[in-house]
């Protein structure tokens, strides 16, 4: 099953490079590792902390409650390593590139005006429809 699985990742993997070259495919797959580890990362945090307000409870078991959060604390991190790996593989597999062509994207560029100071709830001088503080003006 597993080297279905990275059969066809590599096959995805492949095409991207192909489509957008090797650099940017490379970058692509870096971001979106940062932002699978980002998000999976505070949800272990939220889970220890979980963990730190209940285990306390352990020791009316008769347990030492460091021994049993290191435990579960362990159990824990292991499970965040499974769910980055899954997690990563999972939207690399199933991740598609859509080009716009040149032409469409040479009809909504604006010529750039930077020598007027742009307002926070003006449109944006790129084009994109949203307001400049949502757009190049975000801090």
């Amino acid at each position: 099953m597993s080297l279905i699985i990275n059969n066809k990742f590599t096959e995805k993997r492949n095409e991207r490079i192909k489509l957008l070259g090797e650099d940017q495919a490379k970058e692509i797959e870096k971001r979106i590792f940062l932002q699978t580890v980002d998000i999976s990362w505070k949800s272990h945090i939220q889970y220890l902390e979980q963990l730190r307000q209940v285990i306390g409870l352990r020791s009316y078991g008769q347990r030492d409650p460091l021994i049993e959060y290191k435990k579960e604390a362990f159990d824990l991190f292991e499970n965040l390593l499974i769910k980055l790996k899954s997690d990563l593989i999972t939207v690399l597999i199933n991740l598609s590139i859509i080009r716009e062509s040149t032409e469409s994207i040479e009809k909504k560029e604006k010529p750039i005006n930077l020598k007027k100071k742009m307002k926070r709830n003006e449109p944006c001088f790129c084009g994109s429809g949203k307001k400049y503080k949502h757009c190049h003006g975000s801090l």
